[in-house]
């Protein structure tokens, strides 16, 4: 018999006398107690012979690895919002990709517009003045060009950064699913245990009846029962989280509360040597292509840096009409 500390036994003997109360899981305590009660009511069958749930208490849903990573690709608030960078990098192509636009100027003066009795075509001829521009602005150096590559090849890095945090989602779901499916035989295993010791403790409150062991033993063994329900309500607790856990990655959304997660956790061996492993990463990793991307990129801002630097042409053409004589007139700036 393992050795009981005294603050132990005055707790337990506080709690024969109502001075202290011991906290029990009574879910726990019902579960691991159901070998003690009575035979159990079957579950009512429909006419298609299929057992009817209560429409009160459903089925929570179980998903599976499979399922899990569909929902989370699907519904994950911080992947939704990171695809979007893709979108804003194509607009940002389109803008790159626009050609400046021609400027078009038109004036008139000297209208008598407060004598409307001068209006007339010799007024209109001789008097009036009128001017018509007609501007663009040449770029030199290809620079539309290089915006355009240099913008698409920002696009690249974008999608291959989005594609590395869809990698990371569905390595932390595939984590976080195994967590829960630990938690859920860890809380299986507790409360075996917890049925178990409480079968010890009935067969050792008999031989306490028929004299064979001492009030002192048996309370020493009925005192060891605490420790078991506290496996089963810490199993409990680290079922919730890691459930908990799983649902925000997957978006709170897209499974019940009440959810659980269907797998085993047998082992899988993986037959694969280090070098393939290696090659495979090298070819697959969106994050390596995301730095090989970034290097494309940042040649493509450079050559954009140099055609910036080259000098543009500003070409314009006015013709004008004043007093009755016609002129045109070409400008242009560098």
């Amino acid at each position: 018999m393992s050795h009981v500390s005294l603050s132990l036994l005055f707790l337990f003997t506080g709690t024969v006398f109502g001075q202290v109360t011991l906290p029990v899981d009574h879910s726990a305590m019902a579960n691991a107690g159901s070998h003690t009660q009575g035979p159990q009511p079957a579950p009512q069958m429909g006419a298609s012979g299929q057992t009817q749930s209560s429409p009160a208490n459903p089925a929570p849903t179980q998903i599976t690895l499979d399922q899990a990573i569909a929902l989370a690709l699907a519904n994950s608030p911080s992947l939704k919002a990171t695809r979007t960078q893709i979108q804003q990098s194509q607009a940002q192509e389109v803008t790159a990709n626009l050609r400046p636009n021609p400027v078009l100027s038109w004036d008139t003066q000297f209208i008598p517009i407060f004598s409307p009795g001068n209006f007339s075509s010799d007024t209109l001829d001789n008097a009036q003045q009128f001017d018509i521009g007609l501007g663009y602005l040449f770029e030199r150096g290809h620079k539309r060009q290089n915006r355009l590559k240099a913008a698409q090849d920002q696009t690249a890095v974008t999608s291959s950064q989005v594609a590395d945090a869809e990698r990371m989602l569905l390595f932390n779901v595939g984590q976080q699913f195994i967590n829960a499916l630990l938690a859920n035989s860890n809380l299986q295993f507790a409360q075996e245990g917890f049925k178990s010791f409480q079968q010890t403790v009935t067969i050792s409150e008999q031989r306490y009846k028929a004299g064979d062991i001492s009030e002192g033993d048996y309370l020493k063994i009925k005192l060891q029962l605490l420790q078991f329900q506290t496996d089963v309500s810490s199993a409990q607790v680290a079922r919730v989280q890691a459930l908990g856990s799983l649902r925000q990655l997957l978006g709170y959304s897209s499974v019940p509360r009440d959810y659980n997660v269907a797998g085993d956790l047998n082992y899988q061996p993986l037959t694969a040597g280090l070098d393939d492993l290696q090659a495979l990463a090298s070819r697959t990793r969106p994050d390596l292509r995301a730095a090989q991307q970034e290097i494309t990129a940042a040649q493509s801002q450079v050559s954009l840096a140099k055609a910036n630097g080259k000098q543009d042409l500003n070409a314009s053409m006015s013709y004008s009409h004043v007093a009755g004589a016609s002129s045109t007139s070409l400008f242009a700036a560098v």
